[in-house]
């Protein structure tokens, strides 16, 4: 039986079980389909529903022009089943077409983690998607039909490919799904914005992954042939270049326009030798090869030397990796003294060799070089600044970056290379000089790898997978222009052995059909230097405004939304003044210049206040937002003024809005809000808590539940808290009055977002008519949301007077408290 896909949803999101025949029985038991679409930024698992991935009816994207653009449909069937094929339709606005060539997709695969992501032993992640052990989605296969067993979920990645020259509109078209038990058919949007982002090898961000396509490129004992051991073959064999071709097309998709080359292993690949008094004649034909093979095909704008300090006891001592002669007259790398005779003359002959072999190709604005990674210690000042300033007196206008933690050395580094390459923890803990040296001129590049873990934005599996469209994000905030991760294809190490989830690697071996396999967070990064670029065109005309509207949703490596909701409003909107659009609404500012208040006349989702402001402004100001008119929260401070455009990010629930602060010098005001399409009972009721919460973390105002902003990280203050002894159960709620009896069918509870283990252990509904004889409506016991944050409980409509939300939670020593945030109730 071919369920509808409203049905479908409906039935789920109701809690509406189908009871199963008994084995015996001879009555066919219906085939139940569920059908849906998600965005992309959701981890769909393989028991997700429609009500835990936002599920919809149909996919709606937003795109610029020239860019990639995902989301996902999702089926799953009470019986097992056979996806034959994926097609699609062309899609159309008005008499404008998107071929249906330009769309493609992947079904997601899981992958077993044995526990989740931790570094050190006791740094794991806060906020992981979803406990470990567990399946979680990551590879996108090549395979174009698959078998999904009875009652498990399959997303299936829906990916377009919007034309540079495609004119501006919303083309629809449909997504059909062909099965052994029928075709399924999801409609599909995308909202193109005449804005178009440049091809990557045009483009100011430089996205880094060091790869072992061309073998090892540090030291590594036993030495490990990566490609051999994955696929059968060493790399520059024949079908080595035939791989390379798939390896460009990534590169070319995924903007990942750095191309790194470990120039020892290509130097002794292309026929450099030694002679016995040290002597190299290097040899670059193999080198030359490469890198015209991937600028060929248009996916370059650096190259990248991957020759540095290493070699065994790095980080105690620093060796420079030379070549030399064996005792068999081959050529061979080996690690000596940096400061020694030999590891001078080395290091001279390399450079004077390779900048006039650099020059003579073209290459000087392409080129940059590492001295040595992650200098730490006095050895490491030492060693890092000799071996700069070595390079530097033979080839002074090269460019120098290396990946840096460690201060105070990460902080000199930073004065002294060309680019800055500072760890996302380093940055957090210290941007000062960093963004000094950006203010410079100098290439701004964030760093991540095994750390940081916490509460950090990096690319692990297990975190939720918006997480590296956000680094994106943090760059235009922070006006950096690039990003470095140390491992694209490291498969040396099990998934069992990774201590951190998905550091080794971002795509896997497929060697049956002599491909990569593509992964969910490959797409992401994707996504999110995709929307740098849009944040960076909007920067040419209004800065101010492109810079807050990133900072709305991630201001540090440590604090961004935990809504992806939000994330899509605030796309949405830079996509909108990137393509020329004015920012809707009502210009508030006579109003509120006479300290009026603005009443939006319904409650609204406020993402954000628009000022405009004249030659000077507060240096503080605060933005309020209020459910009644009366009782009100700060929802944003600035303390900005250098005068020009501003964008207070909120990601509110409110009525009114007002301004405190001197106004004289505002010019513009503008609430960016739309309707709730729903009234939220609880907004600025007050409510009845079963504890009394401490005096570090008080409901200070009583209304911390229902004032409508939501805390994005502990420091600031929002969240209220019970806190308990390790092993220690509580059984605790919070009840409200709604003033008589109202029709009731759905509460909302916002989850801790930072951290995942300051959250209940389950979470209830109850209603009274009498706030004394209650009824249990709806049970959660996670996060069941599209960002995977909040608890959404729906049930039956019903009328009642008090709604509790009744929470329980086994404490542990790592974790001796639950936060909560606001509820709502429609």
């Amino acid at each position: 039986m071919k369920t509808s896909l409203a049905a479908s949803v409906a039935m789920v999101c109701a809690g509406a079980l189908v009871a199963q025949a008994p084995l015996h029985s001879a009555v066919a038991q219906p085939d139940l389909a569920q059908v849906w679409a998600s965005r992309a930024s959701t981890h769909v698992f393989p028991n997700s529903l429609p009500g835990d991935t936002g599920g919809s009816s149909a996919l709606n994207l937003d795109a610029a022009r020239n860019e990639f653009e995902a989301g996902q449909v999702v089926i799953r069937r009470s019986r097992a089943f056979t996806i034959k094929k994926v097609d699609f339709t062309p899609l159309d606005s008005g008499p404008y077409r998107i071929s249906a060539a330009n769309l493609t997709y992947n079904f997601v695969k899981f992958v077993h983690l044995n526990h989740n992501s931790v570094f050190g032993g006791n740094q794991y992640v806060y906020a992981p998607s979803r406990p470990a052990p567990d399946l979680f989605p990551d590879g996108l296969s090549n395979e174009r039909s698959t078998t999904v067993p009875a009652g498990q979920t399959q997303p299936i990645w829906i990916r377009v490919q919007v034309p540079k020259n495609v004119a501006g509109g919303i083309y629809r078209g449909a997504i059909r799904i062909e099965t052994d038990s029928g075709t399924e058919v999801v409609p599909l949007s995308v909202n193109v914005r005449p804005v178009t982002i440049p091809d990557a090898k045009d483009s100011g961000f430089t996205d880094v992954a060091w790869t072992l396509l061309f073998g090892t490129i540090s030291y590594q004992e036993p030495p490990v042939e990566t490609m051999l051991a994955n696929y059968g073959f060493s790399p520059f064999t024949p079908k080595w270049w035939e791989l390379m071709e798939d390896y460009a097309r990534i590169r070319r998709d995924y903007r990942q326009n750095n191309l790194s080359l470990p120039t020892s292993n290509l130097l002794i690949q292309g026929g450099t030798t030694v002679d016995s008094d040290g002597k190299v004649h290097f040899d670059w034909r193999t080198f030359d090869q490469v890198a015209k093979f991937f600028i060929d095909r248009g996916t370059v704008s650096r190259l990248e030397g991957l020759w540095m300090a290493g070699g065994p006891g790095y980080w105690t001592k620093w060796d420079v990796e030379i070549l030399a002669r064996d005792a068999n007259g081959k050529t061979v790398k080996q690690y000596v003294d940096w400061d020694s005779p030999e590891g001078r003359s080395y290091i001279t002959q390399y450079v004077t060799a390779l900048r006039d072999h650099i020059k003579a190709k073209g290459w000087e604005k392409l080129w940059w070089m590492h001295v040595g990674d992650e200098p730490q210690g006095a050895s490491g000042r030492e060693g890092w600044n000799g071996i700069f300033d070595l390079i530097k007196g033979i080839w002074p206008e090269v460019k120098i970056g290396d990946a840096t933690f460690h201060d105070p050395n990460a902080t000199e580094v930073s004065k002294r290379e060309d680019i800055t390459i500072p760890n996302l923890l380093n940055y957090e803990w210290n941007p000062g000089p960093f963004d000094e040296a950006r203010t410079q001129g100098k290439d701004l590049w964030f760093y991540n790898c095994n750390i940081p873990t916490l509460g950090f934005l990096n690319r692990f599996i297990d975190q939720p997978e918006y997480y590296q469209r956000l680094t994106g994000w943090l760059a235009a905030a922070r006006g950096a222009n690039g990003h470095l991760h140390w491992a694209f294809n490291n498969w040396n190490i099990s998934m069992d052995d990774q201590d951190v989830k998905g550091d080794f690697w971002v795509v896997n071996p497929d060697k049956d059909r002599m491909l990569f396999e593509r992964t969910l967070r490959l797409e992401s990064l994707r996504d999110g230097i995709e929307d740098w670029e849009v944040v960076e065109i909007l920067k040419r005309t209004r800065p101010d405004l492109a810079t807050d509207l990133a900072k709305a949703l991630v201001s540090t490596p440590g604090t961004f939304t935990g809504d992806v909701t939000f994330l899509d409003r605030i796309r949405a909107l830079v996509l909108d003044l990137a393509a020329g659009k004015q920012l809707a609404g009502k210009d508030l500012v006579e109003l509120v210049k006479t300290g009026g208040v603005a009443d939006l006349g319904s409650q609204h989702q406020v993402d954000g206040v628009y000022l405009k402001w004249g030659a000077s402004q507060p240096a503080v100001y605060t933005v309020q937002t209020s459910y009644d008119g009366v009782s009100w929260v700060d929802a944003g401070t600035r303390n900005k003024a250098d005068g020009g455009e501003d964008f207070v990010g909120l990601n509110a629930k409110a009525r009114y809005v007002r301004l405190k602060a001197a106004t004289p010098a505002l010019e513009s005001f503008k609430v960016v809000s739309s309707p709730l399409p729903r009234q939220n009972l609880a907004g600025g009721l007050s409510y009845t808590k079963s504890w009394t919460p401490p005096e570090r973390f008080p409901d200070s105002t009583g209304l911390e539940s229902t004032d409508g902003v939501i805390s994005d990280n502990w420091g600031d203050g929002r969240p209220y808290v019970i806190q308990g002894m390790p092993d220690e159960k509580k059984d605790f709620d919070v009840s409200f009055d709604l003033g008589n009896r109202k029709v009731v069918r759905e509460v909302d509870v916002q989850g801790y977002v930072e951290y995942s283990g300051y959250r209940p252990d389950t979470v209830e509904v109850l209603t009274s008519d009498d706030g004394t004889t209650w009824t249990s409506r709806a049970k959660v016991t996670r996060p069941n949301d599209a960002s995977g944050n909040r608890y959404e409980l729906r049930f039956a409509p019903v009328r009642a007077q008090h709604v509790k939300v009744a929470f329980t939670r086994t404490f542990t020593k790592s974790a001796d408290g639950v936060f909560l945030d606001d509820i709502e109730i429609y």
